[in-house]
């Protein structure tokens, strides 16, 4: 296979770049939305031209997640899920790792071109990463996470609000009296991205998998995720204000709507369903702090 087509293969099964680049834009432009609201105007007219490298980061940074999960899962990957690209043969675990250094460079390449407090904006960048470094060791207590997976999101999930404070220097350095807002959404967000992504069937499980729904069960697992997106909607609320409660409660109606059905019918088509509405809300939130400016 070919340099281009295995590439191709590898992110359409791992990484499907063009539904990353519709999420992470996205979460871009919901910091962009609420950072130029909330941040004093030093220029007279907004500069939507930050949002290229502040996407191009992130992209790079999530991408950098799930090269670092290959590398972690790669044991249990080639026992129990041997038809992956990595376990396969497809992509060698050395290319990835010359991958993980180009994305680190260009990092720092982009940040230090496009910020106006490069010092500043290094360092959150290097705080994001060191974090990161230590989430991908389990924070050295990886045997009780790996008995607790809820323990393991609530600390994993840190990493948003950590890439937030990086990506809102593009804009503005510093934080205000508001910034937990944007922190507190990103971090329900990012709960809800890992709890729906595995949300299965009972015969959708599969040997040595970790999913929410096989270790609690599907009604118990939709609880929990309906309680996050509770939570999300409020704080969307706390930040819009009363005067889009009305689309607020439609969509979060209809996003519940959805997981009620996949508790009653258990079903391949809803178990998907809940999946696709929890990403389709979660970027029609980020979406709405444009509404600010």
């Amino acid at each position: 296979m070919n340099f281009i087509k295995k590439w191709y293969t590898y992110q359409k099964e791992r990484f499907p770049i063009l539904i990353f680049v519709i999420y992470v834009l996205s979460i871009v432009i919901g910091i962009f939305g609420f950072v130029n609201f909330y941040t004093p105007k030093r220029e007279p007219e907004i500069n939507y031209i930050i949002i290229i490298p502040m996407t191009i980061v992130t992209f790079l940074q999530f991408l950098m997640v799930r090269i670092v999960d290959e590398f972690k899962d790669y044991k249990e990957d080639c026992k129990y899920r041997p038809y992956r690209p990595v376990p396969r043969g497809l992509i060698k675990l050395k290319e990835l790792k010359i991958l993980f250094i180009i994305c680190a460079l260009l990092q720092i390449i982009i940040t230090l071109v496009a910020t106006k407090n490069r010092i500043i904006s290094i360092i959150y960048l290097l705080i994001m990463w060191i974090f990161f470094a230590i989430m991908s060791k389990g924070f050295f207590i990886k045997k009780i996470l790996e008995k607790h997976l809820l323990l393991e999101v609530l600390l994993d999930e840190i990493m948003m609000p950590l890439m937030v404070i990086y990506i809102s220097s593009f804009i503005e350095i510093g934080i205000n009296k508001n910034t937990w807002k944007i922190l507190l959404l990103s971090y329900i967000i990012s709960w809800i991205v890992e709890i729906a992504r595995k949300i299965r069937t009972k015969e959708q499980e599969e040997k040595g998998v970790k999913t929410y729904t096989a270790m609690f069960g599907i009604p118990k697992a939709i609880t929990i995720l309906s309680i996050i997106e509770t939570l999300l909607a409020i704080v969307q609320y706390t930040i819009l204000g009363t005067n889009y409660i009305v689309p607020i409660i439609l969509t979060y109606a209809i996003i519940n709507i959805i997981n009620i059905l996949f508790v009653i019918k258990k079903n391949k088509t809803f178990a998907k369903m809940v999946e696709i509405c929890a990403n389709i809300y979660i970027i029609l939130v980020y979406l709405s702090m444009l509404l600010m400016i």
